[in-house]
């Protein structure tokens, strides 16, 4: 079964660059199975294919999430695998921070080539 946008952000980490703009709403999503160790080097691939600024990444706190949920449109997501754990990515849409297309197209296609 697939995870709807706001299972997303009820159920994982939301990892978000703050300092790119042509990454808003865009979100990696990692479990405790992961963890941040895992979350960073998954940034650190993103980074070296030029999808991530250089600034520490930023995560959703739990007490923003309902906000998150209620205010955001769900774009898509793409599963992602990293030592037999899956994480995922997801592009979403708010009016102060609107989602780039060709920025979410290039995260799928980086999480496609290193995270099949």
């Amino acid at each position: 079964m697939a995870l709807s946008g706001t299972d997303l952000i009820q159920q994982f980490e939301l990892y978000f660059d703050g300092a790119d703009m042509t990454n808003a709403s865009l979100y990696l999503c990692v479990d405790d199975t992961l963890g941040d160790a895992g979350a960073q080097r998954i940034i650190t691939a993103l980074r070296h294919a030029g999808l991530w600024s250089e600034a520490a990444a930023k995560v959703v706190p739990a007490e923003h999430k309902p906000m998150y949920a209620e205010q955001m449109k769900f774009i898509g997501s793409r599963t992602g695998h990293l030592e037999g754990e899956t994480f995922h990515i997801a592009a979403y849409d708010h009016p102060k921070f609107p989602s780039n297309p060709e920025r979410w197209q290039a995260w799928q296609d980086c999480i496609a080539k290193y995270y099949p």
